[in-house]
């Protein structure tokens, strides 16, 4: 039994693990997309540097997409640092902003996965002042 008890749990690791990854994936993914646009390279130069297809670029590449980000249903807080950390460890700007987008919860016999907001921004219709309404996270806490 014991030997069951060990794949099992690593069998929850490498599957909380593999969420996070293939959110983190799409996440950068996209961002990498638009950050070679905002650079000038072309669709075939960002697919060949990013090692993927050209219509998958192509999808990222159209102004104001948004497709469905993968949810991390497995993951956890310390899952999402884990992979924060080595993900951008060649980047100190992006390495210190270690707030994590989703809030792992449990309701009954179930795990809730909550997207969270950073907040937002509210414009004056004159467009004269804007203001930007942080949420509070200390309840996610």
């Amino acid at each position: 039994m014991s030997e069951f008890i060990s794949s099992a749990e690593a069998f929850r690791i490498a599957r909380e693990r593999a969420s996070v990854a293939a959110a983190f994936e799409a996440n950068t993914l996209h961002m990498a997309v638009f950050d070679a646009r905002e650079a000038g390279m072309s669709v075939r130069e960002t697919a060949v540097a990013l090692s993927v297809p050209k219509s998958t670029v192509a999808r990222h590449w159209r102004e104001g997409h948004h497709c469905v980000q993968p949810v991390p249903a497995w993951g956890s807080v310390a899952a999402w640092r884990e992979a924060h950390a080595a993900v951008w460890a060649h980047n100190p700007h992006e390495l210190s902003d270690d707030w994590v987008p989703y809030a792992w919860g449990v309701e009954a016999d179930r795990t809730v996965v909550t997207r969270k907001s950073r907040g937002r921004a509210v414009l004056s219709r004159d467009g004269s002042s804007i203001a930007f309404e942080v949420p509070d996270e200390s309840a996610d806490q």
